[in-house]
């Protein structure tokens, strides 16, 4: 049976005014959480699977050194400085945090780059009006998460799919 393309009649203006590599992120983004799950870094939580973000944040050798790397190669200024907002719903508004601290530990670092994704997939970012922060925001999460890859053998070895 061959399926044929169907004209819509929704114009898909605004759902394609994501910043240009938030696909990229998006792929690289769930390859990452794919390694995690296949390096150990998941557990069953409630009925649930969890990714240990945390776990994974303070193992060898990403904990120790990781966050001080990043600062010293200006890896992702945008998210240790001013950092990506958590969004909510208040009296029925949507809107954004007034203030997000500052990473101030490689596991935040890496919160901080779970909410740049999040913010993008969960349709956060079709609200706002500073498209270059949030194309940097995406630029750098892609980096973090490559630089992790990089320097975690177990997860470097599933994320490039030697398995």
């Amino acid at each position: 049976m061959k399926i044929e393309s169907v004209e819509m009649a929704v114009d898909l203006t605004a759902a394609n005014a994501l910043p240009r590599q938030a696909n990229k992120l998006f792929r690289i983004f769930a390859r990452f959480e794919f390694a995690l799950k296949m390096a150990g870094y998941a557990e069953m939580k409630k009925g649930k699977l969890d990714i240990a973000w945390d776990r994974f944040a303070n193992s060898e050798p990403i904990g120790g050194t990781f966050l001080s790397y990043v600062r010293e190669h200006n890896i992702c200024p945008t998210i240790l400085n001013a950092p990506p907002k958590a969004d909510f719903i208040e009296n029925g508004l949507y809107g954004f945090e007034q203030n997000a601290e500052p990473p101030q530990s490689v596991q935040e670092l890496f919160g901080a780059v779970r909410r740049v994704r999040n913010n993008l997939f969960h349709g956060g970012k079709y609200f706002g009006n500073d498209k270059s922060r949030d194309r940097r925001f995406v630029r750098e999460a892609i980096a973090v998460l490559l630089l992790a890859a990089e320097k975690h053998p177990d997860v470097n070895f599933f994320f490039e799919g030697r398995a």
